[in-house]
């Protein structure tokens, strides 16, 4: 189908070239964008409400009309300010500060437009009123103000301004057109300030609006002229500037014009008086032919775009379903409620004249994110779909909490370990992602064996500690957690042995065995002390701390302990003998043995008679503190035992061996109970050499020993 193109009316202004024409510096409001930044030198009119330089901020981002900036204006019904510019005038040839002259015609040009600012916040009317005075910011006359100013484009306003004294201040203010809104405001855009002229008011033609026509006729209504003393009687012409028409008047502002030719038809409008004249044109395109766009498939409701080359009206199967922003508008945009299949139709010159099946299609969300997370760490998925966002809902053994259930990028908390399965629906389709809540087990230090105490400390890792119970302990002991739900706690028993204790974290757990010893102190000391009545001993404890005392718990005699309170003691026994010692440590102690004896020591000479010199078998160093189970013999040269003695010099009835003889037997007869013992008289042995052999068990050194040798009797 034929595309035809809607042409821009465009105005055209004349330029004067009166003499003592006014200006002002930086008419076009270049500067660096910014929020209260007004550029220079223009000054603000208000205190703290600065206009600000623009495009770039406010969502403001259309382009300008001359330069790279220009200004805009905000008014606020909340605390009732609205910003305004001021300025000295100018010599528009010298650049000399100018008064306007009272009673005098200046004419100039501006481009204004509206803007919704802040996401909307500043919707009301919106005027720019130009103000004269003396000094900076005036308010003694409004010369000029716009009206509304439609925020669609910029539109170029010709103003006149006719000052009632010699004024040489201008402010520009903004000023909303519907000040009764007291809970909104307004904002307006300023671009393109021309020079102010003095003389004569140019006409300004405007020829209406472009339209399109299913007749071959049509109304034409422009501005009409309008006589003044400045410019004289105005006069009004319309011409044909291309396609055909018959006007039924070509001086009436107001004309039927017929016999139109198929296409387009451009005619001009055209002003005339003393000051000079101003044409405008307006398009009239008669044409049965329409070129019509309509999507055939759309995704997820988006809202899409319609558009007809000419003029009608759409319609469509189900209104409440598919609403259509403007039906009468040739280029449109469509919002749909539901998924489904719709028809959409253009009606124009009374028929359908192009229809299109149009199906609004789910589509499947795509969701990304991790697959797992340890120690209930809050997740962030991500949803990609066309468009219409939905919500999320999920599946699992728990609660999960979504920081917004309609974002397309939630964080997402749960209270329970397990499988979870979150669903969004968007698009008119639902898609799921499964995510795995793992436990993980926390680690914990190995403890070393706490020795000789009862306190010790236990440190766990986990991401998500829960703390430290007890899992087993001996039999009526007491137990303290100082710090359960720490990491890190101290520990104190009641009593030494194997306890276990738990710690759970990140929804596992592990057990850890404390063992509680006491360690008996370890004593270095001599076996044996050889004819020695003194000895040293040493206590080595697990914590290097003085146990004690010293204590003797056994021997022949009292012992001296020189230091009982000491890890080194010296030990003075007064006789041979087995000692034995203790030493406490660690709630245990320790027992030690030391054996004190001398070689027994023999004579090898006696003279029993009686004289108290030498008269028995006297052994020395004998003693049953180290000594037992001793058996003497006394055998002549002629291998006859004439003496046997058990216990021989232990015993309490023992008495050393004064020289006489034990048995009188015959020869060769022995001691042994198959012998037979004739007479146990004891005689008096004759001098001589016998042989002794002395049989004893030593307590000290734990074997048994044997002495022997030759003894010489003398009387």
């Amino acid at each position: 189908m034929k595309t035809n193109l809607i042409i821009i009316i465009f105005f055209h202004i004349s330029q004067f070239s009166y003499s003592q024409n006014l200006t002002v510096q930086n008419p076009s409001f270049e500067g660096n964008p910014g929020i209260a930044i007004t550029p220079a030198p223009w000054e603000i009119c208000m205190n703290g409400q600065t206009p600000d330089t623009q495009p770039g901020w406010f969502d403001v981002n259309i382009a300008p009309t001359d330069g790279a900036t220009y200004l805009g204006f905000a008014c606020d019904h909340f605390t009732d300010w609205q910003e305004g510019a001021s300025q000295e005038l100018l010599n528009a040839t010298t650049l000399n500060p100018e008064p306007m002259q009272a009673g005098e015609t200046y004419n100039l040009s501006i481009d204004l437009r509206g803007f919704p600012v802040v996401s909307g916040t500043y919707t009301d009317e919106a005027e720019l009123l130009i103000y004269g005075g003396f000094m900076t910011c005036p308010q003694n006359e409004l010369l000029w103000s716009s009206g509304d100013t439609p925020d669609d484009d910029w539109n170029t306003y010709n103003i006149s301004l006719n000052p009632s004294n010699n004024y040489t201040y201008i402010m520009l203010q903004i000023q909303s057109t519907n000040p009764s809104l007291k809970f909104s405001g307004a904002y307006l855009l300023v671009d393109n300030m021309s020079t102010i002229q003095k003389g004569c008011p140019e006409p300004v033609a405007n020829a209406g609006l472009n339209q399109e026509t299913c007749d071959n006729f049509i109304d034409l209504s422009a501005n009409p002229p309008t006589n003044s003393n400045d410019g004289g009687i105005m006069t009004g012409e319309w011409s044909i500037i291309s396609g055909f028409g018959q006007f039924s008047s070509i001086n009436d502002p107001n004309t039927l014009v017929t016999n139109l030719s198929n296409g387009e038809n451009i005619f001009e409008w055209t002003l005339t008086n003393d000051c000079g004249s101003s044409s405008s044109q307006v398009i009239i395109n008669y044409d049965i032919e329409f070129e019509v766009q309509i999507p055939s498939n759309i995704y997820c409701l988006n809202s899409f775009e319609l558009f007809s080359s000419g003029l009608g009206n759409w319609i469509v199967n189900d209104p409440l379903n598919l609403i259509i922003d403007d039906s009468s508008s040739p280029n449109t945009f469509v919002t749909p409620q539901s998924y489904g299949t719709y028809i959409i139709s253009f009606e124009a010159c009374g028929n359908i004249v192009y229809s299109q099946e149009v199906s609004i299609i789910g589509s499947i969300p795509i969701i990304s994110g991790p697959t797992t997370s340890t120690c209930l760490d809050p997740i962030s998925l991500n949803v990609s779909v066309p468009g219409d966002p939905g919500f999320w809902s999920y599946d699992g053994p728990g609660q999960a909490t979504f920081d917004n259930i309609l974002s397309l990028n939630p964080t997402i908390s749960v209270d329970t370990y397990g499988i979870y399965n979150f669903t969004y629906y968007g698009c008119g389709l639902s898609n799921s992602f499964v995510v795995n809540f793992l436990t993980e087990n926390p680690i914990i230090e190995t403890p070393d064996i706490t020795y000789c105490s009862f306190e010790t400390t236990l440190t766990a890792f986990s991401q998500n500690p829960e703390g430290w119970s007890l899992y087993s302990s001996p039999n009526n002991s007491n137990v303290q957690i100082l710090n359960p739900q720490s990491e890190t706690t101290e520990i104190e028993v009641s009593n030494y042995g194997l306890y276990q204790f738990v710690f759970e974290g990140c929804g596992g757990s592990e057990i850890i065995d404390v063992l509680f010893e006491e360690i008996e102190p370890y004593i270095i000391y001599p076996v044996y002390e050889d004819c020695s009545k003194e000895t040293t001993l040493t206590a080595y404890t697990q914590t290097n701390e003085i146990g004690g005392p010293w204590e003797q718990i056994g021997g022949p005699a009292d012992a001296i302990i020189e230091n009982p309170f000491e890890l080194t003691t010296n030990v003075i026994v007064p006789e041979y003998g087995v000692y034995e010692f203790i030493y406490s440590s660690c709630d245990t102690y320790s027992t030690i043995q030391i054996g004190f004896s001398c070689t027994p020591n023999f004579p090898n000479v006696i003279s029993p008679n009686s004289d108290q010199n030498n008269d028995e078998f006297v052994i020395e160093n004998l003693s049953n503190g180290n000594y037992e189970e001793s058996l003497l013999t006394i055998i002549n040269r002629w291998g006859r035992v004439v003496y046997l003695e058990k216990n021989y010099g232990l015993s309490e009835e023992s008495k050393w061996w004064d020289g006489k003889t034990t048995y009188n037997v015959k020869q060769f007869s022995g001691i042994s109970s198959d012998r037979n013992i004739e007479s146990i008289t004891k005689k008096e042995v004759s001098e001589g050499v016998y042989y002794y052999v002395f049989e004893v068990f030593n307590k000290a050194r734990k074997k048994n020993e044997k002495f022997t040798g030759y003894i010489t009797i003398i009387r």
